[in-house]
């Protein structure tokens, strides 16, 4: 069984165990969710790409709490992005500064990691460090994409290298950047954790992408058949973000992706469960 395959059906299962917990206390036992899982994976139309909850969720991004509730709704990973403070500490916010998602003001990279810690976002959750969200990460053994937002200095990647270790999440993350400077700096430095190339606008081989890594992170208006059979061929696990409506889903599982980056989580599984169900494969 390929690796891709093994995902595949483990997400099934989990998809498969979240709809049987909703039924229960109806009165009937449901179906084993392994039985299920494996006759659905062998209908071609039933394969479907695991969930990423990108950015968390869309309503607490980049937070402990966005990253539970993902997980929570069904998500087999999350995304989050990271910038740097003052003193070198990595925290997470997709902006370089916090105006638009906390109360306070400034610059990430003015501020100590103290003076993030006080900050609250506009719901009142507080800003927490790239430590912190892998030792979650750790907690639930499940991917995390650590988007690096700048290109760090060597002491930064340090630092990202020392929260990786410390929480033992080499094998669950995948360190990705659209600037390639930032993706080569990782490389160069622990040539042995998973990265990859984020890549918009236009069209890029498989050989170029693995160039940056052993997945490609790529914007779903790019992820044709075609494309991601070159991929593939290169060796390459490939992601499409942000799919959030369900032609995009559609589009991505017949184009045969690994994985959406999706800020819906719950409404990507209520499609994937329509999707998987006998009825679906078999309706004209």
């Amino acid at each position: 069984m390929t690796e891709r395959r093994s995902v595949r059906i483990a997400t099934l299962v989990a998809m498969v165990t979240t709809l049987a917990s909703a039924c229960s206390g109806f009165g009937t036992e449901p179906a084993s969710p392994v039985a299920v899982a494996e006759t659905a994976a062998a209908r071609p139309g039933c394969v479907v790409p695991e969930v990423i909850g990108h950015r968390g969720t869309a309503a607490d991004e980049n937070t402990l709490k966005g990253l539970r509730d993902a997980v929570s709704a069904g998500a087999a990973g999350v995304e989050f992005d990271v910038w740097w403070t003052s003193d070198g500490v990595p925290v997470l916010s997709h902006d370089p500064t916090v105006d638009r998602t906390t109360t306070g003001h400034g610059a990430i990279s003015s501020m100590t990691a103290a003076e993030v810690r006080l900050l609250r976002t506009k719901k009142g959750v507080p800003v927490p460090t790239l430590e912190e969200a892998l030792r979650y990460v750790a907690e639930q053994r499940m991917t995390a994409m650590v988007e690096l937002k700048p290109t760090p200095t060597p002491a930064q990647v340090q630092s990202l290298l020392a929260a990786i270790r410390d929480t033992r999440t080499a094998e669950h993350v995948v360190v990705h950047s659209f600037n390639r400077a930032a993706v080569d700096a990782v490389r160069q430095a622990a040539p042995e954790l998973r990265t990859a190339l984020t890549h918009d606008r236009t069209e890029i081989s498989g050989v170029e992408a693995a160039r940056y890594g052993t997945s490609l992170n790529v914007s779903r208006f790019l992820a044709t058949p075609e494309a991601v059979e070159d991929w593939h061929a290169s060796g390459l696990h490939v992601y499409v973000w942000t799919a959030n409506r369900a032609p995009d889903w559609e589009k991505a599982k017949s184009a045969g992706v690994d994985a959406v980056l999706t800020d819906r989580v719950t409404a990507y599984m209520e499609w994937a469960r329509a999707v998987c169900t006998p009825e679906a494969t078999t309706r004209p």
